[in-house]
């Protein structure tokens, strides 16, 4: 007898990566989760998250561009984050990387400049 490869049809899990195949051999129904991780979103792949380094970018850019001082409101929707509220780790790292510094104006209202920029702090 000789040895052949055979390549059977299955499932692989987009979340854990698991790999199977359906016990009653029907692939024409799709499992409902994975026999693994138990997700039912086991053929959705994970949305990739904005690293640091991206954000920092976006930040800097949009802060330069700007010449003054901005909210995390105007930052955000110019530099099309999804953030509805800045990562409190990120902004202390952003601090002392670029520069940036917060500051709250007489209304309350908390500011976002750059220390290099020539726009002075209000």
């Amino acid at each position: 007898m000789s040895r052949v490869p055979i390549t059977v049809m299955g499932y692989h899990c987009d979340r854990c990566g698991h790999e199977w195949i359906p016990r009653d051999g029907k692939l024409d129904v799709e499992p409902k989760v994975c026999p693994r991780c138990h997700s039912a979103r086991w053929n959705t792949p994970r949305k990739e998250g904005n690293s640091y380094e991206d954000f920092r970018t976006a930040i800097q850019r949009v802060m330069k561009a700007a010449g003054k001082p901005l909210t995390w409101s105007e930052v955000r929707t110019v530099a099309n984050l999804t953030q509805l509220f800045p990562n409190n780790q990120w902004v202390r790292r952003l601090e002392s990387d670029i520069g940036l510094r917060r500051k709250r104006d007489g209304r309350g209202i908390i500011l976002w400049h750059l220390i290099e920029s020539n726009s002075e702090p209000i």
